[in-house]
């Protein structure tokens, strides 16, 4: 017998809930009439990098010791893109490896390179490539490629250049690979636990909020092949979350724009992009061009990320990680949608960096969008929001208003500016949950992203680390799970890997994403 969970990122009650009452999705309300459901609280910032380890190893940011796509290093000012081997934590899976229980995870961001215990079967999720080592044991990926033949780790299409029936067609041919690789594991390989995430549910929403019916479309197969596993004769029980939800973009705000308005983030002359720029050579036309003519794995492969980046986008705007920005003279750089960091170089004392901190947290609660609402909702302080040793820890966490998005963008208007994104993330995601001893319940029952993993690990009867943050949450479980007695078994922290991913491979799929520009 298997335990399936279901991880659909950024998947949102304010879309299901509506197709569900519609008749839509007849296996998603099958699943929530049957079991138990509610809303998840996400991480803050909700943000895959790092929501979905805080899921698999219920832990906060501050003891993984990462908090967003990109890092600050305050002993050189670097910025530096995360992977896999960043992680502080062994995961709920691997616990189960120790105990000679075979578990396996599906295409999960956080997972490149494959990082997990000996035993846990592991495709990883994006930025890994099919071109090169995405599983363990890397003997599992010829077998995967037999079993699902041309699976895919990232969609083809350039995203920005692709109309809607080509995304929604894509997107439909990933999330059935994700499927079929998880029913495969669990009928070949004999597991417990088979986690898959869909993850260009969040790909298709960012760029087609204004289109609901298209993107009914992704969550009716969707609800095909969950439909499918509520029926397999293998399957104890189904978990369904998101690692966040979604709102349409109300206003966006280019928070380093800000900054560097402020005179707080300086930025030198980029001779290079400039000249491009000069003659008309764009990342939309270079992009244009390489879709047009069907070239995007070429272009991929043989022009080195460094090229790639020196090409500007139209508006003049640029990520914040390509500028040349001049740290004898910036104060604080916003990385993402929340945390704040700190030029440690730019302050003689400890107790001056302080002051700054605090002038620099009222003036962000204090700003408004020009239609009068507040940019956010809070600006907390690490220690308010993490936990552990908040290694490597930005200085303030900026909780923006629903409906605010944030990022890390240069150049262009503080307010106004319109990217890629219709949509953006938003805190609370989704939660059920289906089969033996779970739970049927009327009401709904709320969980934290933090809570999933013990819960899981003790429905499967497994012991909860001791330094998980979340709880196991009864009132999901039924049965023999509701009545056994949580064991704590020992901590999960471990120190980072030195595995690395190539940062050029990150970096081309955030950009290709939308995460950066």
């Amino acid at each position: 017998m298997t335990v399936y969970v279901v991880g659909l990122d950024g998947a949102d009650w304010s879309l299901l809930r509506r197709w569900m009452d519609d008749g839509h999705l007849p296996a998603f309300e099958r699943l929530t009439a049957e079991g138990v459901v509610g809303d998840l609280e996400s991480t803050l910032p909700p943000i895959t990098f790092p929501a979905w380890k805080c899921y698999s190893t219920g832990k906060t940011p501050g003891k993984l010791g990462v908090y967003e796509w990109f890092a600050f290093e305050r002993d050189d000012c670097e910025i530096t893109t995360n992977d896999s081997s960043d992680f502080r934590s062994r995961e709920y899976w691997d616990v189960l490896a120790a105990a000679d229980r075979r578990a396996a995870t599906v295409n999960m961001p956080t997972t490149h390179p494959p990082r997990t215990a000996e035993g846990v079967l592991t495709v990883a999720g994006s930025p890994a490539s099919e071109r090169g080592e995405f599983t363990a044991p890397s003997s599992l990926k010829s077998e995967l490629l037999d079993a699902v033949p041309n699976y895919r780790t990232k969609p083809d299409l350039v995203l920005s250049e692709a109309d809607p029936d080509e995304l929604i067609a894509e997107a439909r041919t990933l999330a059935d690979q994700r499927f079929d690789a998880a029913e495969w594991l669990a009928t070949e390989k004999d597991c417990e636990l088979v986690h898959t995430t869909v993850f260009v549910t969040d790909t298709v929403q960012h760029r087609l909020w204004d289109r609901p019916d298209d993107v009914r479309r992704l969550y009716e197969r969707i609800d095909d092949r969950l439909g499918e596993l509520l029926d397999r004769d293998d399957t104890e029980a189904v978990f369904l979350m998101s690692d966040h939800g979604f709102v349409e973009i109300d206003e966006t705000f280019l928070v380093n724009q800000w900054l560097a308005d402020r005179g707080e983030l300086v930025v030198g002359e980029d001779s290079k992009r400039g000249a491009l720029a000069s003659v008309g050579l764009t990342e939309e036309r270079l992009k244009s061009l390489v879709g047009r003519l069907g070239l995007v794995n070429l272009a991929q492969a043989l022009v080195p990320e460094s090229v790639q980046r020196l090409f500007p986008s139209e508006s003049g705007r640029v990520s914040v990680q390509d500028a040349p920005i001049d740290w004898d003279e910036t104060k604080a750089i916003s990385l993402g949608r929340g945390p704040v960091y700190v030029n440690d170089r730019a302050f003689d004392t400890a107790a001056a960096k302080e002051e700054y901190l605090s002038e620099l947290a009222g003036a962000i609660e204090s700003l408004e969008t020009p239609d009068g609402r507040p940019v956010a909702a809070a600006v907390h302080r690490p220690a308010d929001v993490y936990t552990g040793e908040m290694a490597r820890s930005p200085d303030l966490v900026v909780e923006y208003t629903t409906g605010v998005d944030a990022p890390e963008s240069l150049g262009g208007e503080v307010f106004g500016e319109r990217l890629e994104w219709l949509a953006t993330h938003r805190r609370t995601g989704v939660f059920a949950a289906w089969g033996e001893d779970v739970a049927t319940a009327d009401d709904a029952v709320d969980l934290t992203l933090y809570d999933l993993a013990p819960t899981v690990l003790h429905y499967l009867g497994a012991p909860v680390p001791a330094d998980v943050d979340g709880d196991v949450v009864d009132a999901v479980l039924a049965g023999d799970a509701a009545d056994r007695a949580v064991e704590t078994g020992p901590a999960t922290a471990v120190g980072t890997g030195d595995n690395r991913a190539d940062q050029r491979d990150v970096e081309e799929t955030l950009k290709s994403l939308g995460y950066v520009e």
